[in-house]
């Protein structure tokens, strides 16, 4: 059975216990894995206003005659964030 390691001591504790040789073999996959560039998180304004309708609209089809206080939240958290 494989343990979950939830915390750095633990985890730093685990690669204390592996062979030196293991160590590095960590260590190159983990710097591989970590210097890969990220996908690009930018979006242009006209991306983010086409998202934000087909959320409006989405949430249109959706609504029930209730105010949808979460969903509405979540959509202005949204617009702020973005715009």
């Amino acid at each position: 059975m494989i343990a979950t390691m939830s915390t750095l001591t633990q985890i730093e504790s685990a690669v204390t216990g592996l062979p030196q040789q293991d160590q590095w073999t960590l260590l190159s996959w983990l710097q591989k894995l970590l210097s890969k560039t990220p996908p690009s998180e930018t979006t242009s304004p006209t991306d983010r206003q086409a998202w934000l309708a087909e959320l409006a609209e989405l949430r249109a089809k959706t609504q029930t005659g209730k105010q949808g206080v979460p969903l509405q939240q979540l959509m202005d958290e949204l617009r702020e964030d973005r715009c």
